[in-house]
């Protein structure tokens, strides 16, 4: 009996230790399913936000691509920046639009120059009393004075020619007085860029080959400071006290007293009301039409 109950112990303990290792195995089953459950929700989180991000970021994508189309499109055409208006030269340069043509104008002209030494104290007393002139070079002298030449250009002052050796014109052949003419302008022109638009004959001396032949004005005058004679500047004051409207005075750039003179002249002028204009700007308010080969003595 005890044997048997024994048995039927023994049966009852390996049924219950059968069971609790199914129960385990069971338990642990659950879990790996579980782990397994919990893996897979976390591998669909993670492909489902790298889906969203990856379609954030094609839509962002696609839409700057738009922008850029739409900003191509809309866009106005890239046209080159305009270039600076290029400086005038020229009658274009010393011709001024703002004068008052009411107003009594005077044209100072210088011969014979440049002449640094002269012509920058000429040039500076134009300069502070807003005046201008007109310089009749001599070609020869422009290589030696090309930057006193040039600053007188550039501050508006008309630059005429003097030939290029200061000979007598009159004595020359056609061919000799064309290639005179184009020599001075060549040299002239290699420091202002252009040609010159008026002429004075050496010595004052004129013929009709001059005037058949010459394509420019030459220009006289109405009034002469006598500075190539007296080559005193107390002289050249005196000598210019009777200035009229419309005006052309010769002067000289090459000699110390006349710059003396015109520091003294240019001031009275200009507080007498006179404007002090290049050849140009007065044949230009006055209502002159220049032409070429004719001889000019004033504006009036």
């Amino acid at each position: 009996m005890r044997l048997r109950d024994e048995e039927k112990n023994l049966k009852l303990g390996e049924r219950r230790e059968s069971a609790r290792k199914q129960q385990k195995m069971q338990d642990r089953g659950k879990i790996i399913v579980i782990n397994i459950a919990v893996a897979l929700v976390i591998v669909m989180i993670a492909l489902t936000v790298k889906a969203v991000v990856l379609d954030k970021n094609t839509k962002q994508q696609k839409s700057e691509d738009n922008k850029k189309v739409v900003e191509a499109t809309d866009a106005p055409s890239t046209t080159p920046a305009p270039s600076s208006t290029p400086e005038p030269v020229g009658a274009d340069r010393w011709i001024r639009k703002d004068l008052d043509s009411t107003k009594p104008m005077v044209a100072l002209t210088f011969d014979d120059g440049p002449y640094a030494k002269v012509t920058r104290r000429i040039l500076k007393s134009l300069q502070e009393n807003g005046g201008r002139a007109t310089f009749f070079v001599v070609g020869n002298r422009i290589e030696t004075y090309a930057e006193t030449m040039k600053l007188a250009y550039d501050q508006g002052n008309q630059i005429g020619s003097h030939t290029f050796d200061h000979s007598d014109l009159r004595t020359m052949s056609v061919k000799q007085l064309k290639k005179e003419i184009k020599k001075t302008n060549k040299a002239v022109s290699a420091v202002i860029g252009c040609d010159t638009t008026a002429l004075r004959p050496p010595y004052g001396n004129v013929n009709k080959k001059m005037r058949k032949t010459i394509p420019v004005p030459m220009i006289y005058w109405s009034l002469d400071s006598e500075d190539w004679k007296s080559r005193d500047a107390k002289s050249v004051i005196k000598q210019c006290k009777s200035v009229k409207d419309g005006e052309i005075i010769l002067m000289h750039d090459l000699y110390p007293s006349t710059a003396e003179a015109v520091e003294s002249i240019v001031p009275k002028l200009v507080k007498s009301g006179y404007q002090l204009v290049t050849i140009d700007e007065l044949f230009y308010y006055k209502g002159i039409q220049a032409k070429g080969g004719k001889v000019y003595y004033s504006g009036r």
